[in-house]
Formats: structure tokens, C-alpha cells, sequence
């Protein structure tokens, strides 16, 4: 089922020129014979910083809350963010979640307090800290009105910014101090492919159980594999091997298991994917028969492309089921329509299930928007402004509106 599909066309006139806010979103859902609205805004105090978005949800859920998040002097870095429920039996705000962050030379620290009894109480605080060659995360918990250390993760990194070694750290409170108890070490070849990441732990003694071990590790062949050492010796628990085939544009990879009983891996599954100007095409999954000892195809994805390279249409079947989606766009590159289809596997026929609309505004694109709360999560394909969605379903008869979404600006 297509979760949020978008159909566009923008019809306002608007100069390159102005700055343009979104700062509203409106949702008019229809279901059960009912209307209900669900309306977030977003409003920004340029005196002060502060932003506020205020989500009134009149649906059966009456999940209504509001945001306050206050900004630097700059505008930039959020130093507080506030979110308050609306109880609509007792006609008030209550507190819900509250974060404040703080930055002091490469430090960000960011204390999580929750409501108790419509009090800020501190739950969880993170510290974060980089330098050229490492990174490092402490975990506080908060206990008797303080922050205690709970845990820590000290990250080296190479020359590449990789991980090079990873220790992770809990507190001892009896000690007051550190105690490493996890460690991993990547290591790499002289390609600078990642060759081996070998794990120890403290309650092992220190002594490597598990490991991922790149048998090969090149832009045209991967092959690695788990490995936990048993009885003296490491014993490889799967295998994953992808290569890669540049003259037929195919990428292929096969996953094998170890069987408990033989001790010896077994083919799971295998995907083919092709490619078509560094594009995929088609993807084909096969699983193994292990009565038959072969192959079976469970699988098939189809892609389809423009002569822009925008997906226009994607099919995917299995166990002789299939679901088609067209995408439609405009002359300016907006995806103004997707369509779902049914495969009916008696007539073989595509049948029509639902379907997205989305209305732009072809006057200014949508890289000139500020949307600072980012309440637009739709993520839809375009170049040019939202303004409107709408979502169908089909009865077998007609196209039935189920909701309604509509975009509004601010234009100076």
C-alpha cells in the first residue's frame, strides 16, 4: 500500500526574489462517513529566537501538542526544545519532553528531562566530543536530583575518519571510575578496505569470540563472512558474496548459513540486480530448495525510467501476486501524480487501488523555502513549491477523496 502519495500543481505568482516560509500545514482527513482537520503551524519570533509549532489535532486521537524551540543568537543552533500535550478533559497543557543542548569547544552536551507530575525531571544526558582523531560519547542517567556516568564509547579513527578501534565503557560506582568492557579493532588493507573487525569482551577474558573477516574486498568483488571461535578454532557462521559484473551491468549476491547440525554453510538466498547506466532495472530473488538442491525464484522488482532518469514506474511481484506504481511529472521535473494497481491474477489484468495528486507552485522553486520546524515530511519528488496533496482511493466505481492536504506560505 502506498503510504502518503503527492499530486501537485502551483498556481500563485510569487518573484524569485521574495523569501518564502512555510507556515502552515493543513490535513483534512475524511473516513467513516466524518471530516476531521489536523492543522500544524509554525511561527518564529525573529526578536527573540524562539519557534514555536503547534499541532491541534481534531481527529477521534486528539493528539494535540506544541513545540517551543529556542535558537541562538544566530538563528542557528537549537538550544531548547519543549513539547507540551493538550488534555482536552481537563482543558490545559501539560508538560511531556523537554531537551536542552549546550556547546563548549568541540563539546555538545544534551540533557533529556520527561514530566513527572507536570515537573521537569532529567532522564538522560549525552556528551559528544570530536577531535581530528577520535570521538567520544558519555552517557549520564539522572539519580537523586544529579547526573551520574552510566556509559561511555571512545572512537579512533585512522587517517580516513574510519573507525579504527572502538571501546565501549561503563561506570563503576564502586570505584568511581571507567571500566572497558567491549573493544573492537578494525583493521584494513594496504586499499584502505576495511579487512577484519575482531571483537573482545571482558567477560571473555579478553580472549576474540566473534569477528567479520573480508576474504576479498574490491570495487568489483566483496566475500565475508561471521565467524565465532569454537573448540580453538574460528568457524565461519555465514557468508555473504557480492560481485560485481561490469560488463553485463549485474550485481549479484549470494548469502549462505550454517547449518547446526553438518556444521556446513548452506545456500540461503541469492539477488541478481541489473543495471542500465549505473540505474537498476530489475532486481530477481531467488531462494534455495534444500529437498531440491537448487534455486527458485521468489521475487521480481522493475524499475522504469524517463529520458530525465525519474522513476516513472515500479513493479514488483511475488507468489503470483504483483502491485504496480506509476509516477507522473510534469514538464518541470514535479512528480504531480502516483498511482497503486493490483495485479488480478485471474485476468492478469492491472487494477487501480489508490492514487496521490500533488498541485505546485511553478513560480518559484522549493529550494527557496525555509521551513524551520521541518513539519513538511511528505519528501516529495519535485523542484518547484508544494501547495496541495490529495489521496484517493478507488470503490470499483470512483475515486473516493480521502485526504486533503493543503500547504500555506508565508510571501515577503
Amino acid at each position: 500500500m502506498i503510504k502518503k502519495i503527492i499530486f501537485f500543481l502551483f498556481l500563485s505568482v510569487i518573484s524569485l526574489a521574495q523569501q518564502v516560509e512555510l507556515k502552515t500545514i493543513e490535513r483534512t482527513i475524511n473516513a467513516n462517513d466524518k471530516s476531521y482537520t489536523i492543522i500544524t503551524s509554525q511561527t518564529y519570533n525573529i526578536k527573540n529566537n524562539k519557534l514555536e509549532v503547534l499541532h491541534i489535532d481534531k481527529s477521534p486521537e486528539q493528539a494535540t501538542y506544541k513545540e517551543i524551540i529556542q535558537f541562538d543568537i544566530k538563528g542557528e543552533k537549537e538550544l531548547s526544545n519543549e513539547k507540551f500535550f493538550y488534555d482536552p478533559s481537563l482543558k490545559k497543557w501539560s508538560k511531556d519532553i523537554k531537551k536542552v543542548t549546550s556547546y563548549k569547544n568541540n563539546k555538545k552536551i544534551e540533557e533529556i528531562y520527561i514530566a513527572e507530575e507536570n515537573k521537569w525531571t532529567g532522564d538522560t544526558k549525552y556528551e559528544s566530543e570530536e577531535s581530528k582523531n577520535s570521538k567520544t560519547l558519555t552517557v549520564y542517567s539522572y539519580e537523586n536530583k544529579k547526573w551520574l556516568p552510566s556509559s561511555k564509547t571512545y572512537t579512533l579513527l585512522n587517517k580516513n575518519k574510519e573507525d579504527n578501534i572502538v571501546e565501549l565503557y561503563t561506570w563503576n560506582r564502586n570505584k568511581q571510575k571507567w571500566d572497558l568492557e567491549t573493544k573492537l579493532v578494525n583493521t584494513y588493507d594496504k586499499n584502505e578496505k576495511l579487512e577484519e573487525s575482531v571483537e573482545y569482551k571482558k567477560v571473555d577474558n579478553w580472549i576474540a569470540k566473534y569477528k567479520i573477516k573480508y576474504y576479498t574486498n574490491t570495487d568489483e568483488k566483496q566475500d565475508y563472512s561471521n565467524l565465532s571461535f569454537e573448540n580453538g578454532k574460528w568457524i565461519k557462521q555465514d557468508r555473504t558474496l557480492i560481485e560485481f559484473d561490469k560488463l553485463n551491468n549485474k550485481k549479484v549476491v549470494t548469502i549462505q548459513q550454517i547449518n547446526n547440525e553438518t556444521k556446513q554453510l548452506e545456500n540461503v538466498s541469492r539477488s541478481v540486480q541489473t543495471y542500465k547506466n549505473d540505474t537498476i532495472v530489475q532486481e530477481i530473488e531467488y531462494f534455495w530448495n534444500k529437498d531440491k538442491k537448487e534455486w527458485y525464484k521468489h521475487s521480481e522488482l522493475n524499475f522504469f525510467y524517463d529520458e530525465n532518469k525519474n522513476l516513472i514506474r515500479k513493479q514488483a511481484f511475488s507468489d503470483e501476486k504483483g502491485i504496480q506504481v506509476t509516477y507522473k511529472f510534469d514538464k518541470n521535473g514535479n512528480n504531480i501524480e502516483i498511482l497503486l494497481e493490483h495485479l488480478n491474477s485471474q485476468t492478469k489484468l492491472w487494477e487501480v487501488h489508490e492514487k496521490i495528486e500533488y498541485l505546485y507552485d511553478l513560480s518559484i522553486t522549493k529550494d527557496k523555502v525555509l521551513d524551520r520546524a521541518y513539519i513538511n515530511d511528505e519528501n516529495e519528488t519535485s523542484v518547484n513549491l508544494i501547495l496541495e496533496k490529495n489521496f484517493y482511493i478507488y470503490d470499483g466505481k470512483k475515486w473516493i477523496l480521502k485526504e486533503n492536504d493543503k500547504y500555506l506560505y508565508d510571501k515577503k
